[in-house]
């Protein structure tokens, strides 16, 4: 998965996909704040990511 760090850097290749990209995805495309995101168990981050994850890809045309 590529992408921006939350902070605006390009990610570097190989570099892992952290919970805060996604928690920064989360808040940019579906206006979903971050503390919200802070009680979810972890199926429903992993589910959450996933669904994300799908959603950059198509964006990306991938």
């Amino acid at each position: 998965m590529r992408g921006l760090r939350p902070d605006g850097m390009r990610r570097k290749p190989g570099e892992p996909v952290t919970e805060d990209f996604w928690v920064h995805h989360m808040f940019r495309l579906h206006g979903i704040p971050p503390h919200e995101t802070y009680n979810w168990t972890d199926g429903q981050k992993r589910y959450a990511y996933n669904s994300l994850a799908v959603q950059l890809e198509e964006e990306r045309g991938v």
